[in-house]
């Protein structure tokens, strides 16, 4: 199944660390990407004391709008990559359970933290990605977070959850808080 966070409100990769941490309670193998950030989030150390495999982008990204046409090429060669790394790991991971497989059963979790961003601005092609989910959301849940989701990627989820800003202290001038905001 494929699961949406999505909106202007702050909560979008909390959700999905915690379901990341029911999963991986349960015994299921979880993969944690993050698209345009760097693995400095808090999340990040604690996901992999738990056994959660990580990815994330090489470098902390500013504002898309703000990139040169080089910073952008390289992005989108990065990003790429990245989602070739995830289709392997599903690959191993559905190899691993062709011998026990039932039906309507998860067998792995992957989130694709940002990834709606990333798709927003061009930096990872999105029939891309839903060909991935499309192929393999039987055997394998997937949460993408970001804001903006297109309708062809809403019209694919089987939840979808809006976050929605009503007051965040950004808007006084308040810098993100270690390990409140990220």
């Amino acid at each position: 199944m494929i699961q949406i966070y999505h909106g202007d409100g702050k909560g979008k990769t909390t959700a999905a660390v915690g379901l990341a941490v029911r999963a991986v309670g349960s015994g299921l193998p979880v993969l944690f990407v993050q698209f345009l950030k760097d693995d400095t989030s808090g999340e990040i150390a604690m996901l992999q004391r738990l056994g959660v495999e990580t990815m994330h982008a090489p470098q902390m990204y500013g504002f898309v709008s703000r990139m040169c046409e080089e910073e952008l090429a390289k992005t989108r060669a990065y990003f790429a990559d990245m989602l070739a790394q995830v289709e392997m790991w599903i690959a191993k991971q559905k190899k691993q359970h062709d011998d026990v497989r039932k039906e309507n059963t998860v067998e792995a979790v992957v989130v694709l933290d940002e990834v709606l961003h990333a798709v927003k601005y061009g930096l990872l092609d999105e029939s891309t990605l839903m060909e991935v989910l499309a192929s393999n959301q039987a055997q394998i849940e997937f949460v993408l977070s970001g804001r903006n989701p297109s309708d062809k990627l809403l019209a694919l989820a089987d939840y979808v959850t809006e976050m929605k800003k009503e007051k965040h202290p950004y808007e006084q001038g308040i810098s993100a808080r270690k390990g409140i905001e990220f």
